[in-house]
């Protein structure tokens, strides 16, 4: 029997110890919309999202990921996946309701040890009259005017584990497909994709290697605008504005997807991305990149090389834990990956 249990990544939590600056920057760069606010969170929202919210930024000393939300594709999926791991380490147990969703269950990936949440009661965003798109009804809200590329909707989140295998398996027992990996050397993965529905043009999860035995950290939350020129149209208007770029405009070989890397006012990693295939084989095998030779799962172009920063994840490690992972990077096979020439070069 084939089974879809989840139908999109609802929304992301994300942890910054600057809670106004990170507000106030996804607002003007990334021209998300302000939902609501409830005690230290601000609730965020893509001007094309139904859902309540996407992002809710949480006032923390350190940054980082919290809660990270699924709808399921039908009123009874919860109590199905609570079913399956109530008696596991991954339990963690139901929520009455949440601000934007209603009765919830929570789970912890095996590994990572992220904290997942899943609901099908959501509170759908409600536009004022005079901001309806009476002649497009399919969308909750007019197209916005404020002479930017503002973002349409989340699209993924990447976190770190120590056991990237495993963590795939545990999310192929929740129906995600194991879409790509990319590989320094056979057998040794620094890049995965999964999706958790039927049809998509891109990943809602990726995993990468993390070396320092911290778990539930994250390396970065991906949302999605219409077309390429509007990531290249975002990443001017990030310069414009003091916003250093990280890596891109680029297209990633897995996915084929435009992607920009930037740092909001916290310190954490986000990107903006357009494009890619639709991928909707359901017997779909994961297709396994080789880095070297340019990575083309980092690039189609094979002419970008990563930098060093971007194997960083939040929240930081003790000093102890970030010797360790530093080492890990240094190490033969990540400092090439790291530090490879574009090829022909």
């Amino acid at each position: 029997m084939s089974e879809i249990l989840l139908s999109q990544l609802a929304h992301v939590e994300l942890f910054s110890p600057k809670p106004e600056e990170t507000v106030a920057w996804l607002k003007d760069i990334f021209g998300l919309e302000e939902t609501t606010r409830e005690g230290q969170s601000v609730y965020l929202r893509g001007w094309a999202e139904w859902l309540h919210s996407s992002l809710i930024v949480t006032e923390a000393k350190e940054s980082g990921v919290g809660r990270i939300g699924w709808r399921t594709y039908g009123a009874e999926d919860p109590e199905t996946i609570a079913k399956r791991l109530q008696d596991s380490e991954e339990h963690v147990g139901w929520v009455d309701d949440w601000t934007g969703h209603g009765r919830t269950y929570q789970y912890r990936s095996a590994f990572g040890r992220h904290l997942h949440e899943v609901f099908w009661d959501v509170d759908l965003y409600e536009a004022p009259e005079d901001k309806k798109d009476h002649a497009v009804p399919n969308r909750p809200q007019k197209i916005p005017t404020n002479g930017g590329s503002a973002v349409r909707y989340l699209d993924h989140v990447t976190m770190p584990s120590a056991n990237m295998k495993g963590d795939i398996e545990f999310y192929k027992k929740l129906g995600a497909r194991h879409t790509a990996a990319t590989e320094v050397e056979p057998g040794f993965s620094v890049f995965s994709t999964l999706t958790c529905n039927g049809i998509r043009s891109t990943h809602d999860i990726a995993l990468v290697p993390d070396f320092s035995g911290v778990t539930g950290r994250a390396h970065h939350i991906a949302f999605r605008v219409d077309q390429r020129v509007d990531v290249e149209r975002m990443a001017e208007i990030a310069v414009s504005h003091g916003t250093p770029i990280e890596l891109g405009p680029g297209v990633h070989g897995i996915d084929e997807i435009t992607y920009l890397y930037l740092r909001e006012p916290g310190g954490f990693r986000m990107e903006v991305n357009s494009g890619g295939w639709v991928n909707s084989m359901p017997d779909w095998e994961p297709k396994t990149y080789q880095a070297a030779g340019g990575n083309p799962g980092q690039s189609i172009y094979r002419n970008v090389a990563m930098p060093e920063s971007f194997y960083e994840a939040w929240p930081l490690p003790p000093k102890e834990a970030a010797e360790k992972e530093q080492e890990a990077v240094n190490s033969e096979q990540l400092a090439d990956f790291f530090q490879q020439k574009p090829q022909g070069v």
